[in-house]
């Protein structure tokens, strides 16, 4: 029987590797039309505007490589310092930033606002935008603040590399044993930061479908995933490689754009094109994170369930309870339908 996901008994359940995979795929076959729709209402603005600013970038940058390798004149003017914010196009950089940045946020918030508005509304209810928006505002607060944690640990993992960079100029030339305790402390840090990185991708689904705070979630995401690690990896590793995979189809276009500007071919040497390739990149590579994050949140139910059995008590407090009618999918003769 195909799983509808529409009870929470139908999330908390123990399931192996590949199980993980499917649920993955399969919640998005059951909810592709409300999710798309939340993802069209809170991920498409940040994803045009990351689009838009890749496209300005990208459209100087391969401008003026085509005219390099069609062995125009490269003046001392054209390789100035003035022209250098040009030829990279710095404002181009720093919107892509800003909606990269803004297009992460919201796809994981609205991914798992919609996850939370499913477990909380009845199953007969479908999940709305103005549902996911309700989650969207009540943890705004707690995301900014899980923001500032993660910020604040990533300065203090940078400051660490920096601090045993700067032991090798201390005391005058670096000697044979300065250079092996950074060593070894790069290694220790690096292997703290693996552990600490794939811990930490269990943070936003413990932040989101429990009640907890940011700095609480931090030390959950670490106890969910002891003794599970290697599960956890290997799960990002394989969502994280078909995700890529499938963000190649989007990113086509961009490189007939580049193709086409390098070469100076007719047609496709257009600016216009340039930042539409680059938008519809933007838009399928932030959509498709949408597979890993769900993946990571079966990786939470299924360690909750493992661990503490919530599922199996949801079951157990149903029993005697009539069923709950199955909505269908299609519309009866007197519902419009949407539009």
């Amino acid at each position: 029987m195909k799983n509808t996901f529409t009870t929470p008994a139908d999330f908390w359940q123990e399931r192996d590797f590949g199980a993980k995979i499917s649920a993955a795929f399969e919640f998005i076959g059951a909810h592709w039309r409300p999710l798309g729709k939340c993802l069209v209402y809170f991920v498409l603005p940040g994803a045009l505007l990351m689009g838009i600013g890749l496209g300005l970038m990208t459209n100087t940058m391969w401008n003026r490589m085509g005219d390099v390798m069609q062995h125009k004149q490269w003046t001392a003017q054209s390789g100035s310092g003035s022209s250098l914010g040009t030829a990279f196009n710095f404002q181009g950089m720093g919107l892509a930033f800003m909606g990269g940045l803004l297009g992460m946020l919201l796809v994981v918030s609205t991914v798992y606002g919609y996850l939370r508005a499913r477990l909380r509304l009845p199953a007969t209810e479908p999940v709305t935008p103005a549902a996911v928006w309700a989650e969207l505002r009540a943890r705004l607060g707690s995301m900014l603040l899980a923001l500032l944690l993660l910020g604040g640990l990533y300065l203090l993992v940078v400051f660490g590399f920096v601090a045993g960079i700067g032991l090798l100029g201390v005391g005058g030339e670096p000697s044979a044993g300065k250079v092996g305790m950074v060593m070894l402390l790069f290694v220790v840090l690096g292997i703290l930061l693996a552990y600490a990185g794939v811990a930490l991708g269990l943070y936003f689904p413990v932040l989101w479908l429990e009640d907890t705070d940011a700095a609480a979630a931090l030390g959950r995401c670490f106890q969910l995933v002891r003794g599970k690690w290697w599960s956890t990896f290997g799960l990002l590793l394989v969502s994280g490689l078909i995700q890529s995979t499938m963000s190649i189809v989007f990113a086509m276009p961009q490189y007939a754009v580049m193709g086409g500007k390098m070469l100076q071919l007719p047609g496709l040497g257009s600016d216009v094109l340039g930042l539409v390739a680059q938008t519809f990149y933007s838009v399928g590579l932030l959509f498709t994170y949408c597979i890993p994050l769900l993946a990571l949140a079966f990786q939470y139910f299924n360690l909750v369930e493992r661990r503490e059995g919530f599922g199996l008590r949801l079951l157990v407090d149903e029993l005697g309870q009539p069923a709950i009618a199955a909505r269908s999918q299609h519309y009866q003769p007197d519902e419009e339908g949407e539009y």
